[in-house]
């Protein structure tokens, strides 16, 4: 009993490319060929097999984020001893690099202590006969350079029918280059297009409805988390860094925007022309180019006023105090100058209370107490404020999964391919290590909030304060300034106060002369 555990451990590592190659004999004949190898040479193969199932090796991702990664890290932690055999069915299987990387990585693996064997033909190739065997160096070589040409060949094979699809679908021709599209949409039955999921289109439409109503991401993220309503895709809640995705995305309005990748890195992508009219449109041109618009200016109006001179200070800041909807400027009797601000539902009869406000209360009150306002402005930064509710967001995700961990290794029930090796322990004290720098990174957030945030936020209202005394003429400006530093005024015609609420969190607010 004292022999066999001192025998030698091997580790599997099996890598296929491609979902054909997994569903076929290949994982069998692998596993097979390593049970009789491991039995053959008096090694305790462990049944914990090291798989990375899609991964290509030909960009390296095998070694930088895959299973062989987890490897060499365990080798390095000491959770895998010195003396150890991987058993791989081909150097390929490690590495479809260059031959210079290849056995570069090849060199790293058997400098750890580690004898590579490659099953189909029993070749052991480790530190020693690397440096002393020139031949068996020279053939791994030949062997990396080979798959690398054939990985490069079929690279250069699959651009080229990529290449000749784009040009298909430039010329009008229906061409679908591939079955994958944006979370909205999904493959037609005819083969060549897409179409529009209706749900998830109205979740699309909407996003952007509120974003043009000068919803903030986060806001609109919020919103849907609260309501309930479908992640797009595997996610649990919807990020602000989704919804950006969305709203940025010409894949709304049809617009596909190819791009063409390096042959080794296909993070490293160049944008091809873009081919309008390839996907189904969510939304129209105008409504993308709107929001780009209003993304482009730090305060931008919006819809049909656009271009027209400001009459309300508060314009697309105002909201009814009942429902919530946009209080409106509204002019009763032009000769008279008889101008209110109305909620919109109420005025057309959607049911919310009509109340008229007289708006010569209003934007005199705000000039002559807008050093009270500006004053009470409290300090914040809207984006790291998203970046801190993002982070907390992780950090509640990885504390549940170090809970998932404790509690099965409190409990004794460690799944069987674990013995000999205490992954779930290695596992653990990694997620607490990512657990510590995110706490730690969400203190930085916080000071940097504290610091540079307050600063931020002086300054938009400082800014305000500065137009308003100097300008208060320029209606437009006024206008923009609010925008800056308000999401929404609540027109509290109840309580005959304004609140003001500031996009960095927080509220003020100002009472007003009531109307006789």
């Amino acid at each position: 009993m004292e022999n066999q555990q001192q025998r030698p451990k091997a580790y599997s590592y099996l890598r296929f490319s491609t979902p054909e190659q997994m569903r076929g004999d290949s994982n069998r004949r692998q596993s097979h060929l390593a049970q009789e190898y491991a039995e053959r040479h008096g090694l305790e193969l462990d049944e914990h097999s090291f798989e990375d199932f899609g991964i290509s090796a030909y960009q390296g991702r095998n070694q930088e984020t895959g299973s062989l990664r987890l490897f060499m890290r365990a080798v390095e932690d000491g959770a895998i001893p010195s003396g150890s055999y991987l058993l791989v069915e081909s150097l390929d299987r490690i590495s479809r690099q260059s031959a210079r990387k290849a056995s570069s990585l090849l060199g790293d693996i058997c400098d750890m202590g580690i004898t590579v064997v490659t099953l189909f033909d029993g070749k052991a190739y480790d530190a020693n006969s690397l440096d002393s065997d020139p031949v068996a160096f020279i053939m791994a070589i030949l062997i990396f350079q080979r798959a690398h040409e054939e990985s490069a060949t079929k690279a250069y094979r699959l651009r080229s029918v990529w290449q000749e699809k784009r040009k298909k679908i430039a010329s009008g021709e229906p061409v679908r280059l591939t079955s994958r599209g944006p979370q909205w949409l999904r493959p037609a039955g005819d083969g060549v297009s897409f179409e529009i999921i209706p749900e998830r289109g109205e979740v699309v439409r909407r996003i952007y409805k509120m974003a043009l109503d000068g919803v903030g991401k986060k806001s609109i993220s919020e919103t849907l988390n609260t309501e309930g309503v479908q992640v797009f895709g595997r996610g649990q809640y919807w990020h602000t860094s989704y919804i950006n995705k969305i709203l940025n995305n010409p894949a709304t309005y049809g617009t596909l925007t190819p791009f063409t990748s390096r042959p080794e890195r296909k993070t490293d992508r160049e944008a091809c022309d873009p081919i309008e009219g390839y996907y189904p449109a969510v939304i129209d041109k105008e409504t993308y180019e709107d929001f780009q618009a209003l993304q482009s200016s730090k305060a931008p109006r919006r819809g049909r006023h656009s271009k027209s001179q400001v009459e309300n200070v508060l314009g697309g800041l105002s909201v009814c105090p009942l429902c919530a909807s946009t209080m409106a400027r509204v002019t009763k009797n032009k000769a008279k100058g008889w101008v209110y601000l109305v909620c919109q539902r109420a005025k057309q009869g959607a049911g919310c209370k009509y109340n008229a406000v007289r708006y010569d209360r209003v934007e005199p009150m705000i000039y002559s107490k807008i050093n009270r306002l500006i004053d009470a402005c409290p300090s914040g930064d809207d984006s790291l404020d998203a970046q801190i509710e993002d982070a907390k967001l992780e950090l509640k995700l990885k504390e549940k999964s170090i809970d998932r961990m404790l509690e099965v290794i409190e409990q004794g029930e460690m799944p069987p391919n674990a013995k000999g090796i205490p992954f779930l322990q290695d596992r653990l004290a990694k997620r607490r290590s990512e657990l510590d720098e995110l706490k730690a990174s969400i203190a930085d957030l916080y000071q940097q909030r504290s610091m540079l945030g307050t600063e931020l936020a002086r300054h938009r209202a400082e800014s305000l304060r500065t137009v308003v005394l100097n300008t208060p003429e320029d209606k437009t400006l006024i206008n923009t300034k609010m925008r800056e530093c308000f999401s929404r005024v609540v027109v509290d015609f109840e309580s005959t106060k304004l609140v003001f609420h500031w996009k960095q969190g927080g509220w003020t607010s100002l009472r007003y002369k009531a109307s006789k």
